[in-house]
């Protein structure tokens, strides 16, 4: 095989790897929000005051191929969605009482762990 023919060979791989990692990818990071979403709807059910605001929470895939991405936090048209702002920010009268970075940072360091796994594993398909 000469130089060009090597090229073309490494840049079809390097095409078909792209797309099995962003399948990938998107698994690792569904399951990273749906953690994420579970961890938040635990600390709004332990709170006396904002339990109801728990069945608001959802996640919602935003984003495409190049750019793969969840947003997870309160529905503000499901049922007590608008209190959830009151639940984990407060406002001049109090709230703010629940955890709404915790989860967060509870699945940050696995969520990473996870991709540089993945990453590592096609990497030696190229």
């Amino acid at each position: 095989m000469n130089g060009s023919e090597e090229l073309r060979a490494y840049a079809t791989n390097l095409g078909r790897i792209g797309l099995e990692v962003a399948g990938e990818v998107d698994k690792v990071l569904k399951r990273g929000a749906q953690n994420i979403k579970t961890g938040l709807q635990e600390n709004l059910r332990e709170s006396k005051h904002f339990r109801q605001v728990a069945a608001s929470i959802s996640y919602d895939q935003i984003g495409d191929v190049r750019a793969l991405g969840y947003e997870v936090g309160p529905d503000k048209d499901r049922h007590a969605g608008a209190l959830a702002n009151v639940a984990f920010f407060g406002t001049s009268r109090g709230g703010g009482t629940v955890d709404f970075d915790g989860p967060l940072r509870e699945e940050e360091p696995r969520l990473v762990g996870y991709l540089q796994e993945l990453l590592g594993r096609m990497g030696g398909d190229l």
